[in-house]
C-alpha cells in the first residue's frame, strides 16, 4: 500500500467520521424519539419544532460557512465546531425544558454546519478523477454508516443498561451522553492528527463571494440540483417515522428500536457502497438515483397497504430496510451528480453550499407538518406522511432524468 492510497483513503475515512457523527446529536430523534419525547413530554408537532429551530440556523450557517472557512484555520474550525457540539449534546442529556432545548438545537446549526459541510463536498470531489466520484462519494456515505452504527450500538448498550437500572429518561440521557463524549474526542484527534493551515492570502472579498453566490443561481441546473437534493432529502427525514411508527402500531419495543437505529447505519454502509460502485459500472449517477426512487415510492406505497397488526411487524421491519438501502444509494450520488452536470470544481464549493441550503430546506417546517398530521390523525396522519414521501419520490426520479436528458444532448452536441 503505497503513501498516496494511504493519504487518500486516511483522508475519506475522516471525512466521513466527521460528516457523520456529528450530525448524530441534532437529529437523536431518528433513534431515540419515543425516548426523548417521554422525558420532555413533548407532542409530536413540539419534537418537529426542535428540527425547525436546527434547521432554520443550518440554512443560514450553509451560506456563511464557505467565508468563514476561507478567514481561518481548518484545523481550528474543525475542533471547534466537535467540542462546541459535544458540549451541546451533554446539555441536552439533562433534559433541560422545551425552551432551552430550542436554543440547544438552533446553536447545533451553527457548530454542525458553518465549518465542515460545503468544504467536506469540495474535499471529496478532489480526492479522485471524473471516473471515481460515484465511488468515492458511496464510500464516504458508507463509511458514514458504518461509523453512525458503531455509535448508535454503543448508545443503545447504554440506553438499555440505563434503562433497566433507572427507567427510559435515564437510559436517552445516558445514550445523549455517549454520543457528546465521542464527538468531543474526535474534536481533540482532529486538533492532533489534522493539518493546521493558514488562511487564504488571496481570498474573495465578501462582494465578491456574493457575486458569485447569485451568478451560480442563474445557472438553471443548480436550481434542478436543489430540486434534486430537496425532493431526496424530504425522503430520506421521512423514513425516520418509520421507527415511530412500527412502536406505535405494531408492538415493537423502544429498545428494539433504537437497536433498528444502529442497524439502519450499516444499512447506510451497505446502500452507499453499492450505489456509488453501480453509478461507476454503469457510467450514470442519475440511472442509480431514479431507480432508487422508484423503488423508494413502492416501498412507501406498501406501508398505506399493509393493515396494523402486530403480526406484521417483521414485514414492516423487512421493508423499512429495503427503503433504507434505496435512500442511502440516493443520498451517496446526489452531490455525484455536480461532476455529471457540468459544474466547474472551482465553483463546488459554492454550489454545494446553495443546494445544501435550499435542498435541506424541509427541515424548516417537514417535521412540524407531519408532526401535526400525527398528533391529530393517528395512523391517518401517517399514511399521510407516506404519500408525502411517495410524491417525493416520484418527483426526484421525474427531475433527475429530465436534468439526465439535457446533460445527454449537451454531450451529444459537443460530440458532433
Amino acid at each position: 500500500m503505497n503513501k498516496a492510497f494511504i493519504k487518500k483513503y486516511g483522508t475519506l475515512l475522516l471525512l466521513a467520521a466527521g460528516a457523520g457523527i456529528i450530525f448524530q446529536l441534532p437529529y437523536i430523534r431518528e433513534t431515540f424519539y419515543v425516548p426523548i419525547q417521554n422525558a420532555m413530554n413533548l407532542s409530536n408537532e413540539q419534537m418537529g419544532l426542535l428540527s425547525s429551530g436546527y434547521a432554520a440556523m443550518a440554512t443560514l450557517s450553509y451560506f456563511v460557512g464557505g467565508i468563514i472557512a476561507d478567514k481561518f484555520s481548518a484545523r481550528k474550525l474543525l475542533t471547534f465546531s466537535f467540542i462546541v457540539t459535544g458540549i451541546l449534546g451533554l446539555w441536552f442529556s439533562t433534559f433541560p425544558g422545551y425552551t432551552v432545548s430550542r436554543i440547544i438545537f438552533i446553536l447545533m446549526g451553527i457548530s454542525t454546519i458553518i465549518t465542515y459541510w460545503s468544504a467536506c463536498i469540495k474535499a471529496t470531489r478532489m480526492l479522485g478523477t471524473d471516473e471515481e466520484q460515484g465511488r468515492l462519494f458511496g464510500l464516504q456515505e458508507g463509511l458514514r454508516g458504518v461509523l453512525n452504527a458503531l455509535l448508535v450500538f454503543g448508545m443503545t448498550a447504554a440506553f438499555t443498561h440505563y434503562s433497566k437500572v433507572a427507567d427510559e429518561v435515564a437510559g436517552a440521557s445516558a445514550a445523549i451522553k455517549v454520543c457528546s463524549i465521542v464527538v468531543i474526542i474526535i474534536g481533540i484527534l482532529n486538533f492532533i492528527f489534522i493539518e493546521d493551515t493558514k488562511k487564504e492570502e488571496h481570498t474573495e472579498s465578501l462582494v465578491d463571494v456574493t457575486k458569485g453566490m447569485f451568478k451560480a443561481l442563474l445557472i438553471p441546473r443548480v436550481w434542478m440540483l436543489v430540486a434534486i437534493i430537496f425532493t431526496a432529502y424530504s425522503v430520506y427525514g421521512l423514513i425516520g417515522y418509520v421507527n415511530t411508527y412500527a412502536v406505535k402500531f405494531y408492538g415493537l419495543s423502544t429498545a428494539a428500536a433504537a437497536t433498528l437505529g444502529g442497524v439502519r447505519y450499516l444499512i447506510q454502509g451497505l446502500g452507499g457502497i453499492v450505489g456509488g460502485f453501480l453509478a461507476d459500472k454503469v457510467k450514470s449517477r442519475f440511472k442509480v438515483i431514479i431507480g432508487g426512487c422508484i423503488g423508494l415510492a413502492l416501498s412507501f406505497g406498501l406501508f398505506i397497504i399493509l393493515p396494523t397488526t402486530a403480526s406484521l411487524l417483521v414485514a414492516i421491519v423487512a421493508n423499512f430496510f429495503l427503503g433504507l438501502f434505496f435512500i442511502y444509494a440516493v443520498r451517496s450520488q446526489y452531490f455525484a451528480v455536480h461532476d455529471d452536470a457540468g459544474i466547474p470544481l472551482n465553483m463546488s464549493g459554492r454550489v454545494s453550499g446553495i443546494a445544501s441550503c435550499l435542498g435541506y430546506t424541509p427541515d424548516l417546517f417537514m417535521y412540524t407538518l407531519v408532526g401535526s398530521w400525527m398528533d391529530n390523525y393517528g395512523r391517518t396522519g401517517y399514511n399521510m406522511t407516506w404519500v408525502y414521501a411517495m410524491a417525493a419520490a416520484i418527483l426526484c426520479a421525474v427531475i433527475t432524468f429530465i436534468l439526465s436528458r439535457i446533460v445527454k444532448k449537451e454531450q451529444a452536441a459537443k460530440a458532433s
